[in-house]
């Protein structure tokens, strides 16, 4: 199956969040793929953290500082979705998806590494990601806690990370006819994602920052190439289905 080309090489969208969360859902009804940067921060919480959200994100510091809190119907932990991200989602039949959801995802990382074409990236294999999460869950500390509720501040299978360093995170949808897979690229680490949490102190605040900026990374960290022709490369891989 080949997916429409898009070209997104000149003008990369930059979208408000909540209405880009929303177009990504979209495209479960026509098996297409988009990718876009945030026109204004927002903190972002997965499916599966909705019902704990007033105990994962500080709500009024991030409405004194005007960042929007949103909920999306993939899953995954707390982000700071912001035009420090290059966003992605791409929609397929489900007939043309792994039965088991965490190898679903390893086409699609395959396909970033390539796009990415950095020679020290590389995907987190399963046994790796559980190791990472129950070595957090044995360090008995708010910071660990925190680290547990967020996207990019624990490993998980097959998403990509640079010596270590989360880069990319991946999350997906599924309904009967379709899956919706979205991604996030790095710009910059994820340590401003710290001062919207809920956090008891702000020690364990600072802490957090700095377990957040040595657990992620950046792509202008590690590469000269503009986010334009990474955003196009991405777009050139994205139309062959797994």
């Amino acid at each position: 199956m080949r997916l429409p080309r898009h070209d997104t090489s000149l003008s990369l969208p930059a979208e408000p969040p909540a209405a880009a969360l929303s177009a990504d859902e979209a495209l479960l009804q026509t098996s297409d793929f988009r990718l876009w940067t945030a026109a204004a921060p927002a903190v972002v919480v997965g499916i599966g953290l909705r019902h704990r959200l007033a105990s994962i994100v500080d709500l009024e510091r991030c409405g004194s500082a005007g960042v929007e809190v949103l909920e999306r119907s993939a899953g995954g932990g707390a982000l700071l979705l912001d035009e420090h991200m290059l966003c992605g989602a791409i929609a397929l039949p489900i007939s043309k998806v792994a039965r088991d959801v965490t190898e679903s995802y390893r086409w699609l990382a395959d396909v970033l590494l390539s796009a990415l074409d950095l020679p020290s990236a590389r995907r987190v294999e399963v046994a790796e990601a559980r190791q990472d999460i129950a070595a957090l869950r044995a360090w008995d500390s708010p910071v660990a806690k925190a680290l547990l509720t967020t996207c990019y501040g624990a490993l998980s299978p097959h998403e990509i990370v640079l010596e270590g360093r989360k880069l990319v995170g991946l999350a997906q949808v599924r309904r009967r006819d379709a899956a919706l897979f979205q991604f996030g690229v790095l710009l910059r680490d994820q340590s401003p994602l710290a001062d919207y949490l809920l956090v008891p102190d702000e020690s364990t605040r600072d802490h957090l920052r700095t377990e957040l900026r040595d657990r992620t990374v950046g792509l202008t960290a590690v590469t000269d190439r503009p986010v334009s022709a990474v955003a196009s490369a991405i777009a050139d891989a994205m139309p062959c289905a797994p």
